[in-house]
């Protein structure tokens, strides 16, 4: 009898341990399920940031463009500048000659040279990009 209980003995303890194995089994399936679940919100959260993203990206894209548009709107209008001064050049000339103060164009040339230089020194300084200044 005594083989018997011990046998019997064997089987209980094996049977405990298996069944502490299917509790780690279960224990561990669910870590996974909740791995898998923290795993597709991750996915979501990283398609919604790739989608904010690209939107930016668009955004910063429309900006250089503007950027671009802007920098040949300062180039056209450093041109209409540069003929303004150049016309105004020439009327101060004429109205010099008018007025029998006449000068070679070049004095008058000069004259406006450095006004715009007096100009530019007064500004020394400033932010000339500040909306103050502008």
């Amino acid at each position: 009898m005594k083989n018997f209980d011990e046998v019997l003995q064997k089987l209980v303890d094996e049977q405990e341990f298996l069944k502490g194995i299917q509790g780690r089994i279960v224990d561990n399936y669910d870590i996974m399920m909740q791995n898998q679940q923290q795993n597709a919100d991750n996915h979501e959260m990283v398609i919604q940031n790739q989608t904010t993203i690209i939107r930016n990206q668009e955004i910063i894209v429309n900006n250089q463009m503007n950027i671009v548009r802007n920098q040949k709107q300062i180039a056209q209008n450093q041109v209409t500048l540069d003929v303004i001064q150049q016309t105004q050049t020439h009327l101060l000339n004429i109205i010099k000659k008018l007025t029998g103060s006449e000068e070679p164009l070049e004095a008058t040339k000069e004259f406006v040279e450095n006004i715009r230089q007096q100009s530019e020194a007064s500004r020394k300084g400033q932010h000339l990009n500040e909306s103050s200044t502008l």
